[in-house]
């Protein structure tokens, strides 16, 4: 399961944008080659290579981007048999003009595209943990649904609680319950992976989302992180313990309350069996 789809800024696949770009700067050179000589289109070229500015990760495809739209913007130079050492002034002023134009957009659109992803990482993150919020872990759990509806692909689903949380805040205060909610999301963040991720969905819950994990792997892993939790707890001498409810699926369910409903049922009849187990 990725979360770098919150790299998608305008509900578009990266990579699809990004070919759609290059795509469409072919498609504009095209249409410069076969229009008469008294058109040109310069300034389209400037919306291709936004597109891709705005959508690649990678500085060398924007570069290429920058390279193509120059060179593309200026074709019927090199059309016309006309070289680098022949430019008169004019030309030279030209070109210079149309490439620091395109440099302008490629620099504003890659702020933006920083800006954004600014704005969509705060979005969808905890701001004391650090860790993703209840939003985007619907998000993820409906691409899971979708995942295991078109490719049979299992994932687990659970549900943690600190155990006696709020005699903690009333006893050693708000600021010390920040520290234990902090100390647990780092601790836990000790057993991410590519396909299992840590969310902080409000108080003292914590949730995991992890795709291509069986109940056997999920119970392993939700024993292995109340025993390390705990443990960690323990050391630094913060009075918490864990308790965690799971499900499994390798049916697709209805929504995501009935997830979330199924673990939190889960969660809390661990709890009531007996604190510090799973």
């Amino acid at each position: 399961m990725q979360v770098n789809s919150i790299d998608s800024l305008f509900g578009i696949k990266p990579k699809i944008a990004v070919l759609l770009g290059f795509g469409l700067l072919l498609a504009i050179l095209l249409l410069d080659i076969v229009s008469p000589d008294d058109y040109r289109f310069v300034l389209f070229y400037l919306f291709p290579a936004a597109i891709i500015t705005l959508n690649a990760k990678s500085m060398k495809v924007v570069i290429a981007a920058l390279i193509i739209s120059t060179l593309f913007e200026n074709y019927f130079l090199f059309r016309d048999g006309y070289f680098p050492l022949y430019f008169t002034k004019i030309e030279v002023f030209n070109i210079s003009i149309r490439f620091l134009s395109t440099l302008l957009i490629v620099w504003l659109a890659r702020s933006l595209r920083r800006s954004q992803l600014r704005v969509n990482l705060l979005a969808n993150t905890d701001s004391l943990t650090g860790l993703w919020n209840r939003r985007w872990a619907r998000i993820m759990i409906e691409q899971a649904i979708a995942k295991l509806a078109e490719d049979r692909e299992v994932f687990s689903v659970a549900l943690i609680d600190v155990n006696d949380f709020k005699k903690i805040n009333d006893i050693h205060g708000h600021l010390v319950g920040d520290q234990v909610l902090t100390k647990i999301a780092h601790t836990l963040m000790t057993f991410s992976s590519e396909n299992t991720i840590f969310f902080r969905l409000g108080g003292d819950e914590f949730l995991i989302v992890a795709s291509k994990v069986n109940e056997q792997q999920m119970n392993q892993m939700c024993s292995d992180i109340v025993q390390t939790v705990n443990r960690a707890m323990n050391d630094s001498g913060y009075p918490a313990t864990l308790s965690i409810g799971m499900a499994t699926y390798s049916e697709a369910p209805r929504t995501v309350s009935e997830i979330l409903h199924e673990v939190d049922l889960e969660m809390y009849r661990h709890k009531t069996e007996g604190k510090n187990t799973q």
